[in-house]
C-alpha cells in the first residue's frame, strides 16, 4: 500500500502532520510479471523474482498496476536484493517478456535503455543492492512522455524528452530484473527530494586531451585524432584539413556529492573508471583510480593502440591538479594534460515510441 495524508490538500513528504482532522488514503501497488509466474507480489509495493533461474542473459520483467496519464508524477524504486536492474516506465501494450519489452529505462551499469537495446552509457552509477532510483514523469503533453532519473537522492538528469505515446495512454512503473530472488519495493511520492545547492568540484566537466606521456615517451595523438567517424569524443577530420581534427574528450562527473568521481573517455570504445579522491594537509588531491572498463568494439588500429595505452596508464595516476582551464594528471611515469572543453549539452533521448 501507498499512504496519502490529506488535510485540505495532500501533504508532501516533508510536511508536518497538523494537529487537526486528516484523511488517510490507501493506494494498492500490485505487481504482475512477464512471465507472470516469475513475479511474486509481497504487498506494500514490494515484489520478488521467483521460480527457476533462466538460462542465458534473459531478464525478468515486472509492472505495477498503478499507472499515470497526465501531469507530473514522481515515484521511487528501492533495490532490496540484487543488482543490474533497469527501472523506468512502459505501457500495457509495451510490457512483454525479456528483451521484447518496450519502455524508457535507466539501470544496469548506469545506462539508458528502451528495454531491448542500450541507448546511452554512463548516464549514472551502477544499480545495485540498496540503490534508490527516483523517476520523475512529465505527462503534461497527452501525446508524449518525458522522464528524469534520480539516484540516491540526487538528480542525474533528464533522460527522455518528448517520446511519443498514444494520446492519453497510461504509463506504468516497470522493473527489468536480472535474477531469481531479486527484490524491490515501490513508493509513490508527491515530489522529488530537495537537493542542496553547492558548487561543483573544479575537476567536473569535459576536458580535451593535449598531451600524453607514458614511460617517458611522448605519445603522438595525431593518428588517433585523424580517424574519420562520427560520435562524441572520437577523433575525426573533415576531408584532409588538419585544422579540422577532432578532440579526445574525458568527462569527469561526481554524481553522489562525495569523494568518488567517474571518468569516461569515448574513443572507438568508451573507457570508464572511477576515482577516489583524498586531500592532504597541503591541499594536494591524491587519487586512487580503479580498473578501466571498456565497451568491446573493434576500433581502427590507431584508436585501439591509444585505448590500450590509456587503459594501462590511468590506474597508475595518483594525483591531479586543476589551475585555470588546465587539468593535469600525474602518477609514476604517466602524465596527462587537458584543457577545459565546452562540450555541447547532451540532449535527452527523444526517439523511443511507446506502443
Amino acid at each position: 500500500m501507498s499512504i496519502e495524508l490529506n488535510a485540505g490538500r495532500v501533504l508532501a513528504d516533508e510536511d508536518v502532520v497538523p494537529d487537526a482532522q486528516i484523511t488517510v488514503v490507501l493506494v494498492r501497488l500490485p505487481w504482475v510479471g512477464a512471465p507472470e509466474d516469475h513475479v511474486k507480489d509481497l504487498g506494500g509495493g514490494e515484489f520478488e523474482i521467483v521460480g527457476e533461474e533462466k538460462k542465458g542473459s534473459s531478464k525478468y520483467n515486472a509492472l505495477c498496476g498503478v499507472g499515470f496519464s497526465s501531469g507530473k508524477e514522481y515515484f521511487e524504486v528501492q533495490v532490496i536484493e540484487g543488482s543490474g536492474a533497469f527501472i523506468g516506465v512502459t505501457t500495457k501494450a509495451g510490457f512483454a517478456e525479456g528483451y521484447k519489452i518496450k519502455g524508457l529505462f535507466f539501470g544496469g551499469p548506469g545506462n539508458l535503455s528502451n528495454g531491448s537495446a542500450g541507448l546511452k552509457t554512463s548516464f549514472g552509477e551502477p544499480v545495485k543492492k540498496g540503490s534508490v532510483i527516483g523517476v520523475t514523469l512529465d505527462l503534461t503533453d497527452e501525446a508524449t512522455v518525458g522522464v528524469s532519473f534520480w539516484q540516491g537522492g540526487t538528480s542525474i538528469g533528464e533522460a527522455f524528452k518528448g517520446c511519443p505515446r498514444q494520446p492519453g495512454a497510461m504509463v506504468f512503473p516497470a522493473v527489468c530484473a536480472s535474477k531469481v530472488h531479486d527484490r524491490f519495493v515501490l513508493s509513490l511520492r508527491r515530489s522529488p527530494p530537495k537537493e542542496e545547492t553547492k558548487a561543483p568540484h573544479p575537476a567536473e566537466g569535459c576536458w580535451d586531451l593535449q598531451r600524453l606521456v607514458v614511460g617517458g615517451e611522448l605519445v603522438n595523438l595525431d593518428a588517433a585524432l585523424a580517424i574519420k567517424g562520427k560520435g562524441k569524443g572520437r577523433g575525426y577530420v573533415d576531408g584532409d584539413a588538419a585544422e579540422n581534427k577532432g578532440h579526445i574528450i574525458m568527462s569527469v562527473n561526481n554524481r553522489g556529492g562525495g569523494h568518488t568521481f567517474q571518468l569516461s573517455m569515448p574513443l572507438g570504445n568508451i573507457l570508464n573508471t572511477t576515482v577516489q579522491v583524498t586531500s592532504t594537509p597541503d591541499g594536494t588531491e591524491m587519487l586512487q583510480v580503479g580498473g578501466v572498463m571498456s565497451t568491446m568494439v573493434m576500433s581502427p588500429p590507431p584508436l585501439m593502440d591509444l585505448e590500450q595505452r590509456l587503459s594501462r596508464a590511468l590506474p597508475l595516476i595518483t594525483r591531479w591538479s586543476i589551475k585555470d582551464s588546465r587539468l593535469e594528471l600525474r602518477g609514476g611515469d604517466v602524465e596527462l594534460d587537458f584543457l577545459h572543453y565546452d562540450a555541447p549539452p547532451e540532449e535527452p533521448v527523444a526517439d523511443v515510441t511507446l506502443p
